[in-house]
């Protein structure tokens, strides 16, 4: 089976590489609050329909009991034309239930300058570039590719198999995610095709995003009025935050799973003045600065909060104008908690068989340097999520890529998953993991 499964898809490396490309040209934006993932859904709709998939389309908002659980974000996202996408393939019976569920929308299309159409879906020095090609429609793209080369090659599945793309998972979303939990749809495990350089992550980490404010006094002081810049204790607490990543790694103890990684703690925004108008012509009334802090699996909001700000107060003491103008810290986004399910899952372990069977070099597990909607399975329902998709690089930015040669084995790898997982139905009986 798994030659069988090699052999197509090497004799549909053109088609595979087309399939991606057709993803990429449907651009799905994320554009809080709004979105524009429609086109991309309705393409996989229509795919999974032409292989044997029953579908069902529908928006967050219309599922009941949405925006009473208490996981919904109600922050003013409008769901209006953005609808989720469950495919379904019912197995012959007796079998494990598998999702693999990923998120139509991409990061927006920033204002940096890329090499390459960032809507063509190109192919170069061994690349296949285009905009949320790498977070993460190649991945949604490599599970239904999987599932059409099992069918194809007349390989049945005794449990049943569903494919999931939701709306909203950029910006902590995760009410598409949620939807698709409260609308009925689990399974005995669930693999998120998420980007983690086809490293096995059963662990990954949470994050939260806040907002820092200073507030200063306006103007040009023509008369002598006394002025106050707020850019001033922006810039001291900017290097507030670059000790505060710091001393963070140096003291934390990372679970097993993260061994080497660092947390991330990172400047993504800052603005000062009015941004409307190209020159400046005054001190800025105001300065903010957005920062997101990442963490291990059990760290709670409050904790970290807790933590960060209690370490820009003592370093306020050493930062005169930091003292005198404290920052105001604003939410900007939900926390969003780093999970576990451990190494010794069963759906893990399926991964790592499916991986001794395609790659030379197997499977590795590792925990994801990055929060997703992994949390809604693992905290909101029965489903346990493990998280494992392509290798690439330059997410949420300029030039986005995925590698194509482990693009192919990554379709490979979810075909023998599938098979392994819900077991394989033929003539003799039933094939299992």
């Amino acid at each position: 089976m798994q030659e069988r499964i090699k052999a197509w898809v090497q004799a549909h490396r053109e088609y595979i590489l087309e399939t991606n490309r057709k993803l990429v040209q449907a651009g799905s934006e994320n554009l809080y609050p709004r979105g524009n993932e429609k086109r991309t859904q309705l393409i996989m709709k229509s795919h999974l329909e032409q292989i044997g998939f029953t579908t069902d389309l529908f928006t967050p908002d219309e599922v009941p009991g949405l925006k009473r659980h208490e996981a919904y974000l109600n922050d003013g996202r409008i769901y209006e034309d953005r609808p989720n996408l469950v495919g379904i393939l019912k197995g012959k019976g007796g079998g494990r239930s598998l999702i693999f569920s990923g998120h139509a929308d991409t990061a927006p299309l920033s204002g940096e300058k890329w090499d390459f159409d960032p809507f063509g879906g190109e192919v170069a020095d061994g690349k296949q570039y285009g905009l949320g090609i790498f977070d993460m429609k190649g991945g949604m793209s490599a599970a239904i590719l999987a599932a059409q080369c099992l069918r194809e090659l007349d390989i049945e599945l005794e449990g049943d198999l569903l494919i999931e793309s939701v709306v909203d998972e950029e910006f902590g979303g995760a009410n598409g995610t949620l939807a698709c939990r409260l609308r009925g749809y689990d399974a005995d495990a669930a693999i998120i095709p998420e980007p983690t350089n086809m490293v096995v992550c059963p662990a990954n980490q949470g994050g939260a995003y806040y907002r820092a404010w200073f507030e200063g006094v306006s103007g040009r002081s023509y008369s002598g009025e006394a002025l106050i810049n707020p850019v001033n204790a922006c810039a001291s607490f900017v290097e507030v935050v670059k000790q505060y990543g710091e001393w963070r790694n140096a003291k934390s103890s990372p679970p097993p799973l993260f061994e080497g990684q660092p947390l991330v703690t990172v400047i993504q925004a800052v603005h000062a003045g009015d941004t409307r108008f190209d020159l400046g012509d005054r001190v800025p009334k105001t300065c903010f600065v957005d920062v997101w802090l990442q963490c291990w699996p059990g760290v709670g909001e409050e904790s970290l909060f807790e933590e960060f700000t209690g370490f820009v107060g003592e370093a306020a003491k050493r930062y005169p104008i930091l003292a005198a103008m404290p920052p105001r810290f604003e939410k900007k986004m939900r926390f969003l908690p780093g999970t576990s399910i451990g190494a010794d899952h069963p759906i893990v372990k399926t991964l790592l068989e499916a991986g001794a069977l395609v790659r030379e070099s197997g499977l590795i597990c590792g925990g994801a340097p990055f929060a997703c909607d992994s949390f809604i399975f693992n905290r909101h329902s029965s489903t346990p999520a493990v998280i494992f998709g392509p290798r690439g690089g330059n997410a949420h930015s300029a030039n986005e890529f995925i590698w194509v040669e482990d693009f192919l084995t990554l379709v490979e790898l979810y075909a023998m998953t599938m098979a392994i997982w819900c077991g394989v139905h033929n003539r003799e009986g039933v094939v299992r993991a």
